[in-house]
């Protein structure tokens, strides 16, 4: 039987993440040959924005779905009381204001709090999904875990690519396995896409020995220091194994041609290190190494994500939601989005301050 859910939207146009999802959910798509039809029901559509390239009106009256001008009033599905199975929050693209570090503050806190209030007001919690990370402030990212831990809401929220295909995919990283260190390569503008990398990586770690002792500090570098922290000792010898595993043209020219470069250091409470590096133009992929023990040479994975449509690897990311709105249970913990998101919150604040953030809210296990 289809879950009947709402979605919650910031735009809805060709390619942006409300397209790449919810289209898929409401016309079907197909995975390695073989099609798929949504066990989901989109009865309502709230949109934040409707740009000249806007889809959400044209796919609202294709399906006969009704657009409210509330969230309240989506929730509710114009009946006086709240009857959905589940909420879809796509709080991505739009024409919002960045502040002063250069975030950018999509309405994420704000979507997921006028859901909160209608649920609560019916003394009933359903699941949530929302796209990419919490919110994008640390008081908000904050904020808005304790609400679910306080009031037990279904909730998920995760980047595509923990999901997407990996190469080579007969030698994984083991999960139980202790892990020393992890590098992962980037690209794009630092917001918007270090996040994919941290939530690639975290998807590793949280699965190492002891399990996840959360995160300490944030640090991240620019221009020449960011090279430099790239090809220092702590850092090179990952570096070349894993720009030789992605085929980068030339790995000693490499970071001197690189637009802009940008290193994050992170530091977690038991000794793991993990670095990114954003590698524009010339890095088009998300890859990352993972190296168990100091002395080992490190294993190598690539992240395979689809460059044009259909976009393939939101399909497998639509079916992991469809079966989290089905059952209540998330494919991983929700501290996963905590710590990705307040570290790239964290990266953030370095950037603009130059200097090292303290993530004490982040120390968390699981």
């Amino acid at each position: 039987m289809k879950k009947r859910v709402a979605a919650i939207i910031t735009e809805y146009w060709d390619i942006c993440h409300a397209d790449v999802i919810i289209s898929k959910m409401l016309e079907g798509f197909r995975i390695d040959g073989r099609a798929y039809t949504s066990t989901l029901e989109i009865v309502s559509f709230y949109v934040d924005q409707f740009p000249d390239n806007d889809m959400s009106r044209g796919m609202a009256a294709k399906h006969g779905i009704p657009i409210y001008g509330t969230i309240r009033d989506a929730l509710l599905c114009g009946q006086p009381a709240f009857d959905l199975d589940g909420i879809i929050l796509i709080g991505e693209h739009g024409d919002y204001p960045d502040n002063e570090i250069g975030q950018t503050l999509y309405p994420r806190r704000r979507f997921f709090e006028q859901c909160l209030e209608v649920m609560l007001e019916a003394g009933r919690v359903v699941p949530v999904f929302t796209d990419k990370g919490f919110a994008v402030v640390h008081e908000d990212i904050e904020w808005m875990y304790e609400q679910i831990k306080r009031h037990n809401i279904p909730f998920m929220s995760s980047s595509v690519v923990p999901y997407s295909p990996q190469r080579p995919a007969e030698k994984p990283f083991p999960n139980g396995a202790p892990l020393h260190k992890m590098f992962g390569f980037s690209y794009g503008p630092v917001e918007r896409y270090i996040y994919h990398t941290l939530e690639m990586m975290q998807s590793i770690a949280e699965e190492r020995a002891y399990g996840e002792s959360g995160i300490r500090s944030v640090k991240a570098y620019k221009d020449d220091e960011a090279i430099g922290r790239l090809l220092s000792d702590d850092w090179n010898g990952l570096y070349r194994a894993l720009g030789g595993f992605i085929n980068l043209r030339d790995l000693d020219a490499f970071p001197s041609e690189v637009k802009d470069p940008v290193f994050l250091e992170v530091e977690y409470v038991d000794g793991l290190r993990s670095g990114v590096f954003m590698g524009n133009p010339e890095v088009v992929t998300f890859a990352a190494a993972y190296q168990a023990y100091e002395e080992e040479a490190p294993i190598c994975k690539e992240f395979v994500l689809q460059g044009q449509k259909p976009y393939i690897h939101f399909a497998r990311l639509v079916l992991e939601i469809e079966k989290f709105i089905h059952t209540g249970r998330a494919p991983h913990a929700v501290e996963r989005s905590l710590l990705t998101t307040g570290a790239l919150d964290a990266c953030m604040r370095s950037l603009h301050s130059g200097k090292a953030v303290d993530t004490e809210y982040l120390n968390i296990k699981y």
